[in-house]
């Protein structure tokens, strides 16, 4: 019986995986986007929430910002293996849905919080809803493009997520809270509203993700056996079958061992750089809604370094060796995130570049990453490879979030951001004598050693 393959189309220059069409790749940045605004506006507003609603005085706060992370990132750690799996066996869509679901109640439950416990609660179930977006964000895009095409594709995914989210950063979130206090609300109320305005937003993505999305069974297209639901052993199981694979393959080692840094420059910037910019801006006499709002035009800036950075180093993914790439990625963001030591004024022009300069930096390190990882990682158990590399990434923010707090309060402003820089140097390192070690220990290839048949015939 002959098995028909499906056509594979062409999005432009990008050629997508068999059966994929572009249509389903537009819904997918819909639902994508959706939650990406939602988890950009809750980072965004954290230090609003501190200063103006929980008055938490300013020498606790990058303490009280570090402990938030660890916990979110807590709940990341604790179910990521989980929702990996159900995206290998119920499909990318149901955990997005998820994501979403999770997302709308903590943005609707945010303003509402009284005291310090209640915003680590929330914390905790918007990390744990986010390891759906994790889980289920990640691996789908690498399902949609060509092995071929995806430098390509993913530059063009991240240059539209950079650019709608510095979009809606500059213009939307970061002005929120200050439309509605010019129409004569309170803080607070400005505060609540905005909240429920993108709790809508979040909504609005589960229910397109439900209405339009394709249901997708990643398992059952590549053979494997269906499964009703994910449980504890066989999220273990198929950790143990992407360690097999990292034994046997040492390209993808390297992902794994990247792991361990590649999401701490995001933990930083998230917790850290909000609240550098308000409280520089308390020693000015500016208020936190107005500083938020130079909060969002540094992150729009970075978004847009982001912008650029895509289609330069998509292209250079299909062209070079991914894994050199990725390496040279983790030495750039060691150089931007050590330059922000040298920054004495956030309203200044310096800090402009410096945030360009990292926007640009986290651009490569993603492109190159991703372009491996999709490459590398066994097409079956893409879930859960995503799964186990967010929990060896999830480990080291638990950590670095509770230093980069006390170093914020105690040596500084700048602190947690050099010692990322520095970080990233020691992994930067490490990776290339991995590299350098397997090459030493791989012998030459077989065909280049045996003599050649035809030669003696």
């Amino acid at each position: 019986m002959t098995v028909a393959i499906p056509a594979q189309r062409m999005m432009g220059p990008i050629k997508l995986a068999p059966g994929v069409t572009p249509a389903q790749v537009f819904i997918f940045l819909v639902v994508i986007l959706s939650a990406a605004f939602t988890t950009t506006f809750v980072t965004l507003m954290q230090p609003l929430i501190i200063n103006s609603q929980l008055h938490v005085p300013t020498g606790q706060q990058g303490m009280l910002a570090g402990m938030l992370g660890t916990t979110q990132q807590g709940a990341v750690l604790l179910f990521i293996g989980f929702t990996g799996a159900f995206a290998d066996r119920l499909g990318r869509r149901a955990v997005l849905m998820f994501a979403l679901a999770g997302f709308a109640l903590a943005a609707f439950l945010f303003p509402l919080v009284s005291s310090i416990a209640a915003l680590f609660l929330l914390r905790f179930m918007f990390g744990m809803a986010s390891t759906g977006h994790t889980s289920g964000g990640a691996t789908k895009m690498m399902d949609l493009p060509d092995n071929g095409s995806r430098g390509k594709f993913l530059s063009f995914m991240l240059v539209v997520q950079a650019g709608a989210g510095a979009l809606f950063t500059a213009f939307v979130a970061s002005r929120l809270p200050g439309w509605f206090k010019s129409a004569g609300f309170s803080a607070e109320e400005a505060t609540r509203y905005s909240f429920w305005i993108i709790a809508v937003l979040a909504l609005a993505g589960l229910i397109f993700a439900f209405l339009f999305m394709k249901d997708d069974r990643p398992a059952l297209a590549a053979g494997g056996p269906r499964a009703k639901s994910a449980t504890f052993a066989e999220a273990v199981a198929n950790a143990g079958e992407v360690l097999a694979h990292a034994r046997k393959h040492p390209k993808f080692a390297v992902i794994l061992l990247i792991g361990f840094v590649i999401r701490t420059d995001y933990a930083i910037m998230g917790s850290f750089l909000g609240l550098w910019v308000v409280n520089a801006a308390k020693l000015h006499g500016v208020s936190a809604i107005d500083a938020t709002k130079t909060i969002g035009s540094l992150t729009a800036i970075s978004s847009m370094a982001g912008f650029v950075a895509p289609p330069v180093f998509g292209f250079l993914a299909d062209k070079v060796n991914r894994q050199t790439m990725l390496i040279c990625a983790l030495g750039m963001t060691s150089i931007a995130f050590c330059a922000t030591g040298l920054i004495h004024d956030v309203f200044g022009p310096a800090m402009i570049a410096v945030v360009v300069f990292i926007g640009l930096c986290e651009g490569a390190q993603t492109v190159s990453a991703q372009s491996l990882f999709a490459e590398e990682a066994p097409v079956h158990l893409r879930g859960s490879a995503m799964g186990l590399f967010a929990i060896l990434g999830t480990s080291s923010v638990l950590v670095i979030n509770m230093v980069g707090g006390y170093l914020f309060d105690k040596a500084g402003f700048t602190a947690p951001f050099v010692m990322e820089g520095l970080l990233n140097l020691m992994f930067c390192i490490a990776a290339f004598l991995v590299v350098r070690n397997q090459k030493k220990r791989d012998p030459a290839p077989a065909a280049a050693l045996a003599p050649d048949p035809a030669a003696e015939i």
